[in-house]
């Protein structure tokens, strides 16, 4: 006779702690792994009450709320200083000014946006304690199935468990402290549009550095009255390295992305260098398509734009070969 089988989730198996359950006559075979790093498996890490929505989220993390809100502070000051000291420069004219303070905060507002709907969207979270007898009996007989022995949830194919979330998360691909969330199934596509915007806002920023720092070395510091040296310099190296720390990191990730998306591999995947050979080849556009919307336009680009269903409590249905 055909049968479900229960089994552990398989993020990491050091300590095993395997247990028999036949509950309410289901026929299925229960066994748990707890992984490493052992949290309370009472305690969401999310300020909400049952995440069971997009936009109702964010950790309660220390670090990162600290490198959420340090990143914002950078953002400020890159502000103050383009604004106040690198565009005054007297040899730019009124035109050039508007323009570029214009291009400047179109930049900087779709880069924090998709920083802000990183930061407090659903990732992807597995609901809590729903590896029930009655899920269970939704999947097909000889299905085999993952339980998350820190979350009791069903694990569907792909999803991990976060130690600092304390969720599994579909489709995840890491945790970032910078956005103090994981990026997963859910909010992908607006850590790849907050990589996207930061990098392009950083390089524009250091080539009008340079255009302000050119032009003021060679007048003399004569265009550049109200910030004379060595405090305009000061302020205008310190934008210019922190531009470069910005587009450096930005970039690399944002092309990281891109290969994971090529390849459909993640990076923890990569970095157990779990195969996909069984995986459905897919070309970069359809690939694509999965984190930023099947419909290719201008929504891949607006960060306010949500591109895959929201994750509801029935959405746990998942039927893969044993």
């Amino acid at each position: 006779m055909s049968f479900t089988r229960l089994l552990p989730e398989n993020d990491d198996d050091d300590n095993n702690n395997n247990q028999t359950d036949l509950s309410s006559g289901t026929g299925v075979i229960v066994k748990d792994v707890v992984p490493r790093s052992m949290n309370d498996i009472n305690d969401c890490s999310c300020i909400c009450s049952c995440c069971p929505t997009v936009s109702d989220w964010c950790i309660k993390d220390a670090l990162g709320l600290s490198c959420g809100v340090m990143t914002w502070i950078l953002f400020v000051y890159a502000e103050f200083v383009f604004v106040f000291v690198i565009l005054t420069t007297k040899s730019f004219s009124s035109l050039f000014y508007f323009i570029n303070f214009l291009i400047f905060h179109c930049l900087q507002f779709l880069a924090i946006s998709s920083h802000l709907r990183t930061m407090f969207s659903n990732p992807g979270a597995v609901p809590l304690k729903n590896a029930t007898p009655e899920n269970l009996l939704k999947y097909e007989h000889g299905a085999t199935v993952y339980r998350c022995a820190m979350c009791q949830s069903i694990k569907p194919p792909r999803a991990h468990h976060c130690s600092i979330c304390k969720r599994c998360i579909k489709r995840m691909d890491h945790h970032c402290v910078f956005v103090n969330n994981c990026v997963g199934q859910n909010n992908q596509k607006y850590f790849i549009l907050f990589t996207l915007y930061t990098s392009i806002l950083s390089v524009y920023g250091l080539v009008i550095i340079g255009i302000h720092l050119t032009r003021c070395i060679s007048s003399n510091w004569a265009d550049c009255p109200v910030w004379s040296p060595p405090l305009s310099i000061i302020l205008a190296i310190s934008l210019g390295l922190e531009g470069l720390a910005f587009s450096t990191f930005t970039g690399i990730m944002f092309f990281s992305q891109l290969y994971s998306i090529y390849s459909d591999t993640n990076q923890i995947e990569s970095f157990k260098r779990v195969s996909n050979l069984r995986r459905e080849e897919k070309s970069l556009i359809e690939s694509l398509k999965i984190v930023f919307g099947s419909k290719i336009g201008l929504t891949w680009l607006n960060p306010f734009s949500v591109p895959i269903d929201v994750i509801t409590q029935n959405d746990e249905r998942i039927t893969f070969d044993v």
